[in-house]
């Protein structure tokens, strides 16, 4: 099945993606760390959630793994920054991870399984490599869940539109609700799940990437027969989109889902 990261890798994304830390959208898997233990962490991107990971297992080590180069050199020149010397990254694929059989105590994914079209298979290579006793951590969004405020045409649309886009691309817009019986089936004996908000302020944080992400979608030929029939343009909705933003009484809380699996 086709499969694209729909975020892209756009300074704008990257920027995005960079204001993540441990603390904000970590925090559900720090009570399973421990100084001293061998962490992996899948779809690192820019590396900022795995540095304040690396920080709190020390003298463990982090080992950040993604498909895009682009996003490992810049996680490497900020772990330079920030001069943490445990922290290591590698160009990789979440579907066939470079480590032997029970390479590491714990895995942690964020904001990559939404964007997977073979969560199980993943989930596979994450059980592979790790030790017994050890346990997975992921955070995921669910679109099912966001509060918008106020809700106009032009940005219902422009949501729906973005859902469908991820969904093209191999993506799954719900897998949040997905994950605890996702590691059910990977074979995980037991697991645990919950969920938080994150709202964004400013709004423009959110719909310009939002934004930019439908304008540089490609016009998908044949979209009514795929399930998508709008009179809007991708503009109308981008602009729609950047008009909602400086409303005074927007909200944009977005959903996530969080869950950690156990080998027993």
């Amino acid at each position: 099945m086709r499969e694209n990261y729909t975020p892209g890798y756009s300074t704008n994304a990257t920027d995005f993606m960079a204001q993540r830390t441990v603390e904000s959208h970590g925090a559900f898997f720090i009570p399973h760390l421990y100084p001293g233990m061998k962490l992996l962490d899948c779809g690192c991107g820019p590396g900022t959630i795995s540095l304040g990971l690396a920080r709190i297992i020390f003298p463990g080590t982090v080992t950040g793994i993604d498909r895009e180069i682009s996003q490992i050199n810049i996680a490497i020149e900020n772990a330079k920054k920030q001069d943490i010397s445990n922290a290591d990254f590698i160009e990789g694929s979440i579907y066939n991870l470079p480590f032997p059989d029970n390479s590491f105590d714990a895995v942690f994914s964020h904001a990559l399984f939404e964007h997977l079209a073979e969560p199980l298979k993943a989930l596979s290579e994450i059980k592979r490599v790790l030790k017994p006793g050890g346990k997975v951590g992921i955070r995921s969004p669910d679109w099912g869940g966001f509060l918008i405020a106020p809700e106009t045409p032009q940005l219902k649309e422009a949501i729906a539109f973005y859902q469908f886009i991820q969904q093209q691309n191999g993506g799954n817009p719900y897998v949040g609700r997905e994950l605890k019986a996702l590691l059910k089936k990977a074979g995980f004996s037991k697991s645990e799940f919950s969920a938080s908000y994150q709202c964004y302020e400013p709004l423009s944080q959110a719909a310009e990437y939002l934004a930019l992400r439908i304008e540089a979608s490609e016009k998908i030929e044949g979209a009514p027969e795929k399930g998508w029939t709008s009179k809007l343009t991708l503009t109308q909705m981008a602009e729609g989109l950047r008009e909602w933003s400086h409303h005074p009484d927007g909200i944009f809380a977005q959903a996530w889902c969080e869950a950690v699996g156990f080998i027993g």
